[in-house]
């Protein structure tokens, strides 16, 4: 848990009054909290765990953030100012000897779609989505290169069960049959032969969030918005819009809904030639992916669908590539 000194520096340092602290979550070392004053006023705060490469990746955010929100108007996290100067704290230390780096964005304010979403919903998220990539061609300089590509060898790095049992080093975890590790080994050689088949270029690559599903989405009458940049990254464009789709798939009007998101990401940025076929890979990596962190799970099945997804995630990926 953090300090309370730490969060006491971290809400004189950003010069916000006094208030109510919600957790949102934890994980990988990072702690993100909802910071509420009596006159309404919100902001998120995350703090992070320093280590070598912390204050680089936060920097690195808070540019990509500010540069989304001012220069696009877009409805992403704006970044608050540290009092000294900057948008990332100085190394914030705990009396346990930990050390620690924060930041404070504004509130978006909205609520997740997800039996609520309809196609006027998937239309306003394809439109941010474009947008959002668009912003590509004018990034400012440096951060686009200070992103990790997210591909296999990135997942591998986060997901090292997946890639273990992939590359056949490690027995598989308990409950885990052989058919479906066999099936994960068989996905990984198709998606790899898949993507070097995808053309490359401006057209289809460059910065995306990389995590662009519905429960990041905010929603108001008026806009979406669209929060969780942490893990923003370089990829394939149309992965972005495999997230924000691929859970919808199942429902009555799912390729309605599909339509409509792409229909709104042509209405700011034209759709990449060949855009189905690199959806439908994404579609199949973005499955890949869940599999992975699923594996990371302290048993398999911590969550009841999770032996279920794992079994069917081989089927599944040779559908997708096989569209």
């Amino acid at each position: 848990m953090i300090p309370t000194s730490i969060l006491r520096d971290t809400r004189v340092g950003f010069g916000l009054r006094r208030g109510t602290v919600r957790l949102l979550s934890t994980r990988f070392g990072k702690v993100c909290l909802a910071h509420h004053t009596p006159d309404g006023a919100r902001a998120q705060l995350r703090l992070v765990k320093e280590r070598a490469e912390t204050a680089d990746r936060l920097h690195a955010e808070m540019a990509w953030l500010r540069y989304l929100s001012g220069t696009h108007s877009l409805a992403v996290p704006r970044p608050m100012p540290w009092r000294t100067g900057g948008f990332v704290s100085p190394s914030l230390h705990a009396n346990d000897g930990s050390a620690w780096r924060a930041v404070a964005c504004s509130w978006i304010a909205g609520r997740h779609l997800d039996h609520g979403m309809r196609s006027r919903d998937m239309r306003a998220a394809g439109a941010l989505l474009g947008t959002l990539h668009k912003a590509t061609d004018g990034a400012p300089i440096g951060i686009a290169e200070s992103r990790p590509v997210w591909w296999i060898p990135r997942l591998f790095e986060l997901a090292t069960t997946l890639r273990d049992l992939v590359h056949d080093d490690i027995e598989p975890p308990f409950g885990l049959p052989s058919s479906v590790a066999i099936g994960l080994r068989e996905s990984h050689a198709a998606l790899t032969r898949a993507h070097a088949g995808l053309p490359r270029g401006a057209e289809y690559e460059g910065v995306i969030h990389a995590d662009a599903h519905s429960h990041n989405l905010r929603f108001t009458q008026q806009r979406v918005g669209l929060v969780d940049f942490e893990d923003f990254a370089r990829g394939r464009f149309m992965l972005d819009v495999a997230s924000t789709w691929d859970r919808f798939e199942t429902r009555r009007d799912g390729a309605q809904l599909l339509d409509a998101l792409l229909d709104g990401y042509a209405s700011t940025r034209a759709l990449p030639t060949g855009y189905m076929r690199d959806l439908h890979v994404m579609l199949a990596f973005r499955r890949f992916d869940y599999a992975g962190w699923i594996l990371s799970w302290p048993r398999l099945d911590l969550q009841p669908w999770g032996p279920s997804f794992l079994a069917g995630t081989a089927s599944c990926i040779a559908r997708r590539l096989s569209d």
